[in-house]
C-alpha cells in the first residue's frame, strides 16, 4: 500500500540525480549535481569551469581552497546579482568528497541546492513524557522564513556552517530556535543519520542530518528567541503518527528524521502495510 508518507519518503531518499542533472567535478572529485541550464550559466568564466560531454569541471591552478573558494565567491556573487541564485544567507558552508575530508572549497550557503552540493545539518528530537505517554515537541517555522514558511518542523534544527561540528551546531541551534539551555542540550544523544536527496526548482536537495535524541523535562517548554520559529506544540506521539499521514504540512527534512526516530522507538513497526516500504526507502 502506497501511503502518502510511504510516497514522501520514497521521493526525498531515492531520487537519482545522474537521471536528469549533470555530475560537478573539483580536483577529480564528484561534488554535485547540476540542471544544464545553470551550467549554461557558467560558459560565462571559461578560465574556471569546463562543459564536458559528461558533466561539468572546476579547472585552474589553486594552491589551496581558499584560492578555490575566493574564485567560486565571485561567481556566486555575480550570479546573486543577476538574481540567478537566491535566498542569500551570508553563511558559508563547506565542500568536501566527505563530512571530514578537508573541505576542496567553502561557499555561501544558498548556492548549495543549484550546484548540488552534499550540505550536512543537525535536528533534534525534543521527547518528552506526559501521564506516562510519549510525545514530542514540534516547531512551527515563522511565516518569514525563506524556505517552508509555517511548516512544522523539529523541535530544533541547523545546517551545519563552516567552522562548526554536529554538536556545537546543535547546541546553537537549540538555543537560538528552542530557548533551551546549553547544559541540557548537551544531553543529547546521537541516533545516527539520515540522508534527503530529491529534485528541486535550483537543482539538487541533497543533505546528510545527524539525528539526535533528547529527553526533555514535562516541565520545559521551549520558547522562540531568533524569530526563525513561530511557535511550539507538544504532540502525542498517537497524534503525531495520524498527522504525518499528511505529511505535506511538515518540512521534507523534519518528517524523515521524526519517521526515523518513531521507527526507531518502536511507534512505527511492523503493524504497518507499509513498514518494510518505509524501511526500504529510508535506507536504500
Amino acid at each position: 500500500m502506497k501511503t502518502a508518507l510511504y510516497q514522501l519518503v520514497q521521493t526525498a531518499c531515492t531520487f537519482d540525480p545522474s537521471d536528469s542533472l549533470l555530475p560537478f567535478n573539483v580536483e577529480g572529485v564528484l561534488v554535485g549535481w547540476m540542471k544544464k541550464s545553470f551550467a549554461e550559466r557558467l560558459e560565462e568564466w571559461p578560465e574556471l569551469f569546463v562543459m564536458r560531454p559528461r558533466g561539468v569541471g572546476m579547472i585552474g591552478d589553486f594552491p589551496n581552497a581558499e584560492h578555490r573558494s575566493a574564485a567560486m565567491t565571485e561567481v556566486v556573487e555575480s550570479l546573486a546579482t543577476q538574481d540567478v541564485i537566491r535566498g542569500w544567507r551570508n553563511e558559508l558552508v563547506d565542500v568536501g568528497e566527505t563530512f571530514h575530508a578537508p573541505p576542496l572549497l567553502h561557499i555561501e550557503r544558498a548556492a548549495s541546492r543549484y550546484f548540488g552540493f552534499t550540505m550536512y545539518s543537525s535536528h533534534l528530537n525534543g521527547l518528552t513524557a506526559r501521564h506516562g505517554q510519549p510525545y514530542m515537541w514540534l516547531a512551527k517555522r515563522a511565516a518569514t522564513k525563506y524556505m517552508d514558511p509555517g511548516k512544522l518542523d523539529n523541535i530544533a534544527a541547523g545546517r551545519i556552517a563552516r567552522g562548526y561540528t554536529p554538536i556545537s551546531t546543535l547546541i546553537k541551534e537549540s538555543f537560538e530556535e528552542a530557548g533551551i539551555p546549553n547544559d541540557l542540550a548537551r544531553q543529547a544523544r546521537a541516533a545516527g543519520a539520515v540522508r534527503c536527496k530529491q529534485k528541486v526548482e535550483e537543482g539538487l536537495h541533497n543533505e546528510v542530518i545527524f539525528v539526535h535524541d533528547l529527553i526533555l523535562p514535562d516541565s520545559f517548554v521551549p520558547t522562540p528567541q531568533d524569530g526563525e520559529v513561530e511557535s511550539f506544540e507538544c504532540v502525542p506521539v498517537t497524534d503525531l503518527l495520524k498527522r504525518l499521514e499528511r505529511p505535506s504540512q511538515f518540512t521534507i527534512d523534519s518528517a524523515l528524521v521524526i519517521v526515523d526516530c518513531l521507527i526507531r522507538r518502536g511507534y512505527i513497526n511492523s503493524d504497518r502495510e507499509d513498514y518494510l516500504d518505509l524501511l526500504h526507502a529510508m535506507r536504500p
